[in-house]
């Protein structure tokens, strides 16, 4: 029999797959994936200890152990049997990817969908070479609707994860100024997120796509079914902290648990996937409005008078601009910014984070402090502080903020950890 088919026939009478010892659960096939700083062959006996029914293993030295399965190369075994098993099922499958905004957009798509539909979609951000296969092998029988995030790096990456989850259906949010230090250019990010469309139009069924949106409009391909944003009849209200949008159909105004204009696009192209998957625009619209944001996406959070706008699980210059914008339109007592260094900019670095700082000066700021190590180099306005790290921030300028009513916006990179300063407040 072909490995790969003994190993999918394992597979079907387990518990699923692990590539983690420390979740690993009894009749689980455990994958020894070898990583920059570790190799999970050194937990092969854990593993079978844990009661793994078989450890899959690329290094002969185990080749002895019981119930483990010699294979050429652990990765490409887990995303080869990831395909198999996604090849018996034949629901909806749609990806999506972008510079900003995907987990959003894919959490309310999953939220709205699954008013009709049992959906299946990737937890947290587990969007790459191991995260995608680790989620299409959690599909059942019970599953009728399939959601995968891709993330990418480098030119390539999204090309490679279609190959494995080979989707029917497509969306790319937009396409910024993102992980430019594995891209090279704007160009190389459009090329490779551009990607999933030419995936689609070679092998799927549709694109949604908004063509106001020029960067997408201009990597769309040619004779490829599209379904352009519907969302004619919705309009969408700007003021104090959160985002609402009407109905114009009914005039009913939902408001969601969400900050930030950019949003907006986020909401349309879950209105758009539900609408053609022929979910009920009031279902839509309820599941929306009750959607709460999670891992500091655009959180609002309340410590006393204090409202803060927990942005900072990523950045980049042009969520950072668009996060800025959103705030400097609020009306809100006192606003001040706590903004972290943006990062993998490559040597654009610093011009980018000057940008931010250049944009700044259009709006009126109560306080400004920027932290790490790239801002901690730039010159700044005199009134604007600056610190290398957030325990810095912490230690010796947390009474910055007074007990009068004051918003501040928190938006950086996750590697800064500004979330410690909502810990602490």
């Amino acid at each position: 029999m072909d490995v790969m088919d003994e190993l999918y026939r394992i597979f079907s009478n387990s518990d699923g797959v692990s590539i983690d010892t420390r979740t690993l659960r009894s009749n689980q096939i455990f994958f020894a994936i070898k990583g920059d700083n570790f190799d999970g062959h050194s937990f092969v006996s854990d593993a079978i200890s844990a009661g793994a029914r078989l450890v899959v293993i690329d290094n002969p030295e185990y080749d002895s152990i019981p119930n483990t399965l010699l294979v050429d190369n652990v990765i490409q075994s887990l995303q080869a049997l990831a395909t198999l098993h996604r090849s018996h099922y034949d629901g909806p499958l749609l990806a999506i990817t972008g510079s900003n905004g995907k987990t959003t957009t894919k959490e309310l798509m999953a939220t709205s969908l699954s008013k009709k539909y049992k959906v299946l979609a990737t937890k947290g951000n587990l969007n790459n070479h191991l995260g995608v296969p680790l989620t299409l092998l959690s599909i059942n029988a019970a599953h009728d609707f399939v959601i995968i995030e891709m993330g990418a790096n480098r030119p390539g990456d999204i090309q490679e994860l279609c190959h494995i989850a080979r989707p029917e259906y497509g969306l790319i949010t937009n396409i910024g100024y993102a992980h430019i230090e594995g891209f090279g250019s704007l160009e190389g990010v459009k090329q490779t997120k551009s990607e999933l469309y030419r995936y689609i139009r070679a092998n799927g069924t549709l694109i949604f796509v908004d063509q106001d949106d020029h960067n997408l409009a201009s990597v769309l391909p040619k004779e490829v079914d599209i379904c352009n944003y519907d969302v004619d009849d919705i309009e969408f209200l700007y003021g104090g902290t959160t985002l609402s949008f009407e109905d114009t159909e009914t005039e009913e105004i939902y408001k969601t648990n969400m900050y930030g204009i950019y949003n907006q696009q986020n909401i349309e192209a879950a209105i758009t996937v539900a609408r053609y998957f022929k979910v009920l625009d009031e279902d839509i619209f309820d599941a929306i409005s009750e959607y709460k944001p999670k891992m500091n996406r655009s959180q609002i959070e309340r410590k006393g008078q204090l409202s803060l706008i927990m942005d900072a699980y990523n950045a980049n210059p042009s969520s950072m601009k668009l996060s800025i914008k959103s705030f400097m339109n609020m009306d809100a007592p006192q606003k001040s910014l706590i903004l972290g260094d943006m990062k993998e900019l490559g040597p654009d670095a610093k011009n980018k984070h000057q940008e931010i700082i250049d944009y700044l000066a259009s709006g009126k700021w109560e306080n400004v402090i920027l932290i790490g190590s790239i801002f901690s180099e730039l010159e700044i306005p005199k009134d604007y502080l600056s610190c290398l790290s957030v325990d810095q921030f912490i230690d010796n300028h947390l009474n910055i903020f007074t007990a009068e009513p004051h918003t501040i916006l928190l938006k950086g990179s996750r590697s800064i950890r500004l979330e410690k300063i909502l810990e602490v407040l």
